[in-house]
């Protein structure tokens, strides 16, 4: 099915969730045409692709009609979702066109759910609770139900989201029907109502990246509905699930206290619209975090389960997984459904592809075993939103870690947990005793200004549109030399390298993977191993800028031959006394690059030289 005859129109296209799904819809498909529907004017949506907006009240039910009629799919994204209910699903059917909603009500989802007979009737097709939880937790569900069943059928789903983004202003009101002390479950293939298990020894929850357990908030899994609608290809492998959030600020006493009280539609709104004006001050915060994680497992075995882990919102997710349906639907995978189906009602095959679209999205899921994936240096995750082809598109394309930005409030706590828990600082500790380990600081503290000042002439010296960053790059070396020369005074210099050396690599592991994109993320190229290439001398091109480096690059289209001339690294690392460390800056790189080069087929060849230098090209291995 081409998309440059197709017509798809998204219903709040103007809200959080909407415009997301606009954008990466109108970026992968440049010729689809893509409406953003609201009740009021909006502007039309810069970017590339045919693009429009439509003013559109559903309220109205003969102008909606006769818009939704000029389109091929409706994405049903305003919300809340329980004030307009079946409405905008039945408008759809009326209109002769397939829809795909990201409900997160469950009584909408009875309701969708229960016009299947309706639209097979009509011969048009219903994809409900397609956005982040349902819809990719169960994703995950169906991945798990056949790759590493649970014996006992019990499974899990935790949800982990920081407050970087704010939200909109319907969001509130999902969070506040979660607030219960009933929630429904699914106990024996079977939906039930159980009081809400606020304490039972399950409440508190580790999620990488946090520096310990957090109480989570028990809530109706919407899989509930459709797992026992007996309908589901994942009867009888799902017998039991439980679902639970975190939201950063957000305490579960917050939500037990609203769970014992009676709202009112007029409270509820009042509270809806303080937890808004609440969540956009919250996102200004300095901690405020920009990750997200989902996490789907079989019972008591939390690292087998399947994990999404990444710097992005739960409204990326929602919205990337509305647009994997509606690559679905485009590319003729959903032409033999009729009725409504929520994911886990869909085929094996058709959740397999699916997870496919995600995927060429940049969302995977990795086994969630925290500590291998810490072993990767994975504490940031590794999903990132991405519907364009072209790898500028990526996140982070051309920056450097001096120019790549907002930096991530957890960077800088993790470093310090990087160094208190490394191999050196535990050297240091055996030889400084008491007194001797605050001298061992004090001195640290004063040779690093010490070795700042030194570099007083680079700074001054620094030209370009990047010269302001160099207070950073010199006040990051002297630091480096200061605390690795005072260790290679206690220690031995064999030593002192190896032990400094390791912590560095460690380190640097974790912020490479923060600033350059997952292997995974490169399976959407034609040529991943040229896409790597290209990302990677855009890195250059912007080191170089920065003046880090001096370089010349050589490209034939199959080969890239790269010389680094000049390492200012280096340079600073031998004026400070510490000759052996410059090829430290270049491993971490080459480490980086073949990680991030791993599933692409790139051939690496590197050559560092003592001085921080090196030589390095990069081609297609022979069986790409």
């Amino acid at each position: 099915m081409s998309s440059a005859a197709k017509k798809i129109i998204v219903l709040g296209g103007s809200g959080e969730t909407g415009r997301r799904i606009v954008e990466h819809l109108a970026v992968r498909y440049p010729e689809l045409c893509v409406a953003s529907a609201a009740r009021g004017a909006q502007p039309l949506p810069a970017g590339p692709g045919r693009r429009q907006t439509v003013q559109l009240d559903i309220g109205h039910r003969e102008r909606a009609l006769a818009a939704l009629a000029d389109y091929d799919l409706a994405i049903l994204a305003m919300g809340p979702m329980h004030a307009y209910g079946t409405a905008p699903h039945r408008l759809c059917l009326e209109a002769g066109i397939d829809c795909i909603d990201i409900n997160d009500c469950l009584t909408v989802a009875d309701q969708v759910l229960a016009l299947h007979e309706t639209a097979r009737a009509q011969g048009r097709a219903i994809f409900t609770g397609m956005g982040f939880t349902p819809g990719l937790s169960t994703v995950l569900l169906a991945q798990l139900a056949a790759d590493a069943p649970a014996a006992n059928g019990h499974y899990h789903i935790r949800a982990c989201m920081g407050a970087a983004y704010g939200g909109g202003p319907s969001s509130p009101y999902a969070i506040l029907s979660s607030f219960s002390n009933h929630i429904e479950v699914l106990e024996h293939g079977q939906r039930r109502t159980r009081e809400t298990p606020w304490r039972d020894g399950l409440q508190r929850f580790q999620f990488p990246g946090l520096a310990k357990p957090v109480d989570t908030i028990p809530f109706s899994a919407l899989e509930t509905a459709s797992l026992a609608s007996g309908r589901s290809t994942l009867a009888g492998a799902v017998d039991s699930l439980d679902a639970r959030y975190h939201i950063q600020y957000l305490s579960q006493g917050v939500a037990r206290f609203l769970a014992n009280r009676t709202l009112s539609a007029s409270m509820r709104a009042w509270l809806a619209k303080r937890f808004h004006k609440s969540g956009q001050s919250m996102k200004r915060k300095k901690d405020a975090d920009p990750d997200t994680v989902l996490w789907v497992y079989p019972d008591g075995a939390p690292e087998r389960g399947l994990m999404v882990h990444g710097v992005l919102s739960s409204y990326d997710l929602t919205a990337l997984m509305a647009c994997a349906v509606a690559d679905a639907w485009l590319a003729g995978e959903l032409q033999d459904y009729c009725g409504t189906y929520a994911v886990d009602q869909l085929s094996h095959d058709t959740c397999r592809r699916l997870a496919g679209h995600l995927a060429r999205r940049g969302i995977t899921g990795k086994t969630a075993d925290l500590p291998a994936l810490r072993r990767q240096g994975l504490e940031f995750g590794w999903a990132q939103a991405f519907s364009g082809s072209d790898v500028a598109g990526l996140r982070h394309f051309g920056a450097n870690w001096y120019t790549a930005a907002p930096a991530h409030p957890k960077m800088v706590p993790l470093q310090k947990r990087y160094l208190l828990e490394s191999d050196i600082w535990a050297a240091l500790r055996r030889r400084c005793k008491g007194p001797a380990l605050l001298g061992f600081i004090l001195s640290f503290l004063r040779r690093w200004h010490r070795h700042y000042q030194a570099f007083a002439d680079l700074r001054a010296g620094a030209q370009g549109p990047l010269a302001h960053k160099w207070p950073a790059v010199t006040r990051d070396i002297s630091m480096f030399t200061a605390g690795y020369s005072r260790a290679r005074e206690l220690l031995s210099q064999d030593e002192a390298l190896r032990l400094y050396g390791r912590m560095f690599l460690e380190t640097g592991r974790m912020e490479m993977r923060w600033l350059w994109p997952d292997p995974t993320v490169f399976d959407v190229f034609a040529q991943p191993w040229r896409a790597v290439c290209d990302y990677w001398l855009a890195f250059m091109a912007g080191c170089q800028e920065l003046g880090v480096i001096r370089c010349t690059v050589e490209d034939d289209g199959r080969q890239i031959r790269c010389a680094i001339t000049h390492c200012a690294y280096g340079q600073m690392f031998i004026r400070m006394g510490c000759p052996e460390l410059p090829p430290l800056v270049r491993r971490m790189e080459h480490d980086a690059l073949a990680y991030m080069a791993g599933r692409s087929g790139l051939a690496i060849d590197w050559v560092t030289a003592n001085d921080g230098t090196a030589t390095i090209t990069l081609r297609a291995s022979a069986d790409d």
